[in-house]
C-alpha cells in the first residue's frame, strides 16, 4: 500500500489502519487497482461493531448487500500482489480532508465524512439496503456527545453503585480536588493498605459533585469505572489490549467531562508490563499510557498499595510525571465510627436487624486488639457483617437487635483463636486470673519463674504494657530438661486454646548469615522472593502465638539483630516490604550458656550466677535490654521428678483409655518413686526420666496388650517389690 509509507500514517490509529488494510483487501478480492470510496465504506460495514449492530437491529445483511454491490465494482484485471493496488484520487482527496480535521481520528468520523461527501455513492448503497441514511447521521451525536452509550467502549466501564450518604475524610476530598484542578500532574493516585478507605473516599467526592459543592471545573464531571478484568480478557493476542486501550482512550476524549476511575491500578500496569516492559523509558505501552493521561483531555483516579506503588511507580520517573500521590492512611476509631454508622444502614436493611451504637464501637476496638493484618474500616465491617450471618444462621435467635456473642463468634472466626480464649480475654477470664495455678499444675521446682511470667503477662493484658510491644519476651536460661520448652506450650494452651499456637523455631537451622532470609524472606532477585520467610507468614497467619527460639545462642549473630526490632517495636517487615505485627506474641528464647556439663560441676560452682554471666557476655546489651528479663530455671530435685512421673502417667492412662477402653492402667506409689530417683540427674533434667518411663512400663505394656488383645474390661497393675527390687506384672479381669 502506497500510503503507508507516506507522512499521513504517522497520524493513523490502529483502528483506521485496519479499516484501510481491509479496504485494500476488498480491492484485491474483487480485482480492483483502485481503492475506491465504496471500498473504505464496506470496509467500516464489516469492521465497526457499532455500525454492524445498527444495521443488525434493523434486519439489514449488511456482509450480502456489499458483496452484491462490491461484484459490480468487480473488473478482469489480474491482480498479482497487493503492489499493483493503489489509493484513487477521490480516496486520497478524502483522506487528506479527514486527516485535515481537528478532530478525534475514528471509524466513525470517517463513515460521517464519506456520508456527506459522496451523495452518489450514498444514494446507489442505501437504495440497494433500503434503509433509512438519517439513522447513520445520528452516530455523530452517538459518537461526540455520549460516548458511553457506544457499546464498544461502554463494556469497558463499570456501573458502580455509589453510596449517596458518603461525606467523610475531607481532607484527602480536597487533596484530590486540588490535583484535578491544577495544570500539571492532573491524575491523582490514592496510595493506602487495602481497607483504609480508598473507594470511599472517591465515593465522598462523587457526592460532593452531585450537590455542587465543588469548583466550577467540577461541577459537570462524570465518574466512570474501569473495568480492567474485561479489558484484559478480550486482549488474548499480542497488540490487541493496546489496541482496545487507545480506541477506549479515544473515545472517552470525545466526552469532555468524563472522570476514568481505576481501582487497583498496579493491575493494569500489570497488563502493560505483559505486552512491552513498562519500564523501558521508550516503551510503546508507557507511551500510549503517558500519551493518554498527560493531557488536559482526560484526567484519571486511581487507587494502589504502598507495596505496588513501590513496585510500579516509584521506579518510573515517567509514570510519576503522570500522577500527582495522595497518602491514605487508617481512619482514625472517630472517623471509623462515622463511617460503620453509614455502612451499618445497609446491612440492617439486608439481615433486617437492629446494630447499635455499642456493637459499632466494640467492633472497632475489638478489630484493633485481635486482627492486626487488615485496616479499618474494613476489618470493622467484615466483623459486622460475618456477625449478622451468624446470627441470622442461629436457630434459636428471635432477636431483632444484634446480640455481642456474635460478635466474638465473628472475630473467632477471623482471627482463627476459639471463641471462649476470646470471651474470656475480653472478660478477664477464670484461665488469666489462674494463671500462676495452671501453670504450676504442668511446670514443677520453677515457682519463681512462673509467678514472674504470670505477673508480667496479667499486666499486659489489662493494658499495663507498652502499647506495640510483644505481650511478653524472656530469655528462659538453666540445664537442659527444666521446663523451659513446657513452659511455651503450656502458655499456648492456656491464653490461646492449644498447644499448635506455639510456633518453634529450631536456632541451630540459622547458624548460617544467609539463613537470616529463611525467617524474613528472601531479598529481590533471588530465588523465593515474593513467598514471604518462616517467621513472618507464622506470625501472619497465627498472630496470636507463642513464639519459641529454641537455643538462640546457636543462631548466627544477625538473627538476634533481627530481634530488636520485634521486641521494640511489636512488628517486623519482610523482604517484600509487608509489615506483620507481633503485639499479641509472646517470645521465648531458651539458652543453655553457662549451665553445668557434668555433676562434679553442679557441685562445684554457683551455676546460676555462672549462667547469668555468660548470657550477660554472649548477648549485645541493646538485646538484653528489650527482653522483659533472664529467667534461670532450677535444676530439677527428686521430689520435682516424682510430680513429673506422676504427670506422665496421667497422660499415659489418658492415651490408654482413648485407643484401649477395656484396659486400665495401675501404677503404684513405690513404683513412681523407684523411677524417679532411678532417672534423676541435676544435668539432664526430666528427659532421662520420660525414657525410663518408656522402658520399664510402656513397652511391658504394649507386650502385654499385643499378646492378650483384651475384649473384655481388665485391669494391669505394675507393682514395684521393694523387697527384691523388682517390677512385677498383675492382670485383673473386672467385672
Amino acid at each position: 500500500m502506497i500510503l503507508l509509507h507516506s507522512d499521513f500514517y504517522l497520524n493513523w490509529t490502529k483502528e483506521i489502519f485496519n479499516i484501510l488494510l481491509k479496504s485494500e483487501q476488498l480491492a484485491y478480492k474483487y480485482n480492483n487497482l483502485y481503492i475506491e470510496p465504496i471500498h473504505i465504506l464496506s470496509s467500516i460495514f464489516i469492521t465497526n461493531n457499532l455500525v454492524s449492530s445498527l444495521f443488525f437491529k434493523n434486519k439489514v445483511n449488511i456482509k450480502n448487500i456489499i458483496e452484491k454491490i462490491l461484484l459490480k465494482y468487480s473488473t478482469n484485471n489480474l491482480i498479482n500482489s497487493y503492489s499493483q493496488i493503489s489509493f484513487s484520487i477521490n480516496s486520497l482527496n478524502l483522506i487528506k480532508k479527514f486527516f485535515n480535521f481537528k478532530n478525534t481520528f475514528n471509524s466513525i468520523n470517517l463513515l460521517l465524512l464519506l456520508l456527506k461527501e459522496n451523495e452518489l455513492l450514498v444514494n446507489e448503497l442505501f437504495k440497494e439496503l433500503n434503509f433509512n441514511t438519517n439513522i447513520l447521521f445520528n452516530l455523530e451525536s452517538l459518537s461526540n456527545n455520549n460516548i458511553l452509550n457506544n457499546p464498544i467502549y461502554s463494556k469497558y466501564f463499570i456501573s458502580k453503585k455509589i453510596n449517596n450518604n458518603i461525606y467523610l475524610r475531607s481532607i484527602e476530598v480536597n487533596n484530590i480536588i486540588k490535583i484535578l484542578g491544577k495544570t500539571y500532574k492532573r491524575n491523582p493516585i490514592l496510595i493506602g493498605e487495602p481497607g483504609v478507605g480508598k473507594t470511599c473516599i472517591i465515593e465522598s467526592l462523587y457526592n460532593k459533585i452531585q450537590t455542587k459543592n465543588v469548583p466550577n471545573f467540577l461541577k459537570n464531571k462524570e465518574f466512570k469505572f474501569l473495568n480492567l478484568s474485561l479489558l484484559n480478557k478480550t486482549s488474548q493476542y499480542k497488540g490487541e489490549f493496546e489496541e482496545h486501550f487507545e480506541h477506549l482512550i479515544q473515545a472517552s476524549k470525545l466526552h469532555k467531562n468524563l472522570i476514568i476511575i481505576c481501582l487497583d491500578i498496579h493491575y493494569l500496569f500489570n497488563l502493560f508490563t505483559s505486552i512491552n516492559s513498562i519500564d523501558q523509558d521508550n516503551s510503546s505501552s508507557l507511551i500510549l499510557f503517558k500519551t493518554a493521561f498527560d493531557s488536559k483531555q482526560i484526567q484519571l483516579i486511581g487507587t494502589t498499595t504502598p507495596l505496588e506503588y513501590k513496585k510500579q511507580l516509584k521506579l518510573n520517573p515517567k509514570l510519576e510525571e503522570i500522577f500527582d500521590t495522595i497518602l491514605i492512611t487508617e481512619p482514625t476509631e472517630k472517623e471509623t465510627f462515622k463511617i460503620l454508622i453509614s455502612e451499618s444502614k445497609k446491612l440492617e436493611n439486608f439481615y433486617n436487624i437492629k446494630i447499635s451504637n455499642l456493637i459499632l464501637k466494640e467492633s472497632i476496638k475489638l478489630s484493633k486488639i485481635y486482627i492486626k493484618n487488615k485496616f479499618l474500616p474494613l476489618k470493622a465491617l467484615e466483623i459486622l457483617d460475618l456477625a449478622c450471618i451468624e446470627s441470622q444462621l442461629c436457630k434459636n435467635n428471635c432477636n431483632t437487635e444484634l446480640d455481642m456473642k456474635y460478635i466474638y463468634k465473628s472475630i473467632s472466626t477471623l482471627s482463627g483463636l476459639p471463641e471462649n480464649i476470646i470471651n474470656n480475654q475480653i472478660n478477664t477470664s477464670p484461665n488469666l486470673i489462674n494463671l500462676e495455678t495452671l501453670l504450676k499444675q504442668n511446670i514443677f521446682g520453677q515457682t519463681e519463674a512462673i509467678e514472674y511470667i504470670s505477673n508480667t503477662i496479667k499486666r499486659a493484658y489489662l493494658g499495663l504494657k507498652q502499647l506495640n510491644k510483644p505481650i511478653g519476651s524472656w530469655i528462659l536460661c538453666g540445664p537442659s530438661g527444666t521446663g523451659k520448652t513446657e513452659v511455651a506450650k503450656t502458655l499456648a494452651k492456656i491464653l490461646f486454646g492449644s498447644e499448635k499456637e506455639m510456633i518453634r523455631f529450631d536456632m541451630s537451622e540459622y547458624m548460617e548469615k544467609h539463613s537470616l532470609s529463611k525467617l524474613i524472606g528472601s531479598p529481590p532477585g533471588y530465588i523465593g522472593y515474593g513467598e514471604g520467610g518462616q517467621l513472618t507468614e507464622a506470625v501472619n497467619k497465627k498472630p496470636f502465638s507463642v513464639l519459641l527460639f529454641d537455643e538462640i545462642e546457636k543462631a548466627h549473630v544477625d538473627v538476634a539483630n533481627l530481634m530488636l526490632q520485634i521486641l521494640d517495636d511489636g512488628r517486623l517487615t519482610d523482604s517484600s516490604g509487608k509489615h506483620v505485627n507481633f503485639s499479641n506474641t509472646i517470645i521465648l528464647f531458651t539458652s543453655n550458656l553457662g549451665c553445668p556439663t557434668s555433676i562434679e560441676n553442679y557441685k562445684l560452682i554457683n551455676f546460676k550466677d555462672t549462667i547469668l554471666t555468660s548470657i550477660k557476655t554472649y548477648f549485645k546489651p541493646e538485646f538484653i535490654n528489650r527482653l522483659n528479663d533472664i529467667i534461670i530455671f532450677n535444676a530439677l530435685t527428686v521430689t520435682d521428678l516424682i510430680n513429673i512421673c506422676n504427670k506422665f502417667i496421667n497422660q499415659l492412662q489418658f492415651q490408654l483409655a482413648s485407643t484401649n477402653p477395656n484396659v486400665k492402667l495401675f501404677i503404684n506409689t513405690n513404683l513412681k518413686h523407684f523411677i524417679s530417683i532411678l532417672a534423676y540427674n541435676p544435668i539432664y533434667g526430666a528427659r532421662p526420666l520420660k525414657r525410663l518411663i518408656e522402658k520399664l512400663i510402656e513397652t511391658p505394656l504394649t507386650n502385654l496388650l499385643i499378646k492378650f488383645n483384651f475384649k473384655t474390661p481388665h485391669l494391669i497393675s505394675f507393682i514395684f517389690n521393694t523387697t527384691y527390687k523388682k517390677i512385677n506384672y498383675w492382670i485383673t479381669k473386672l467385672n
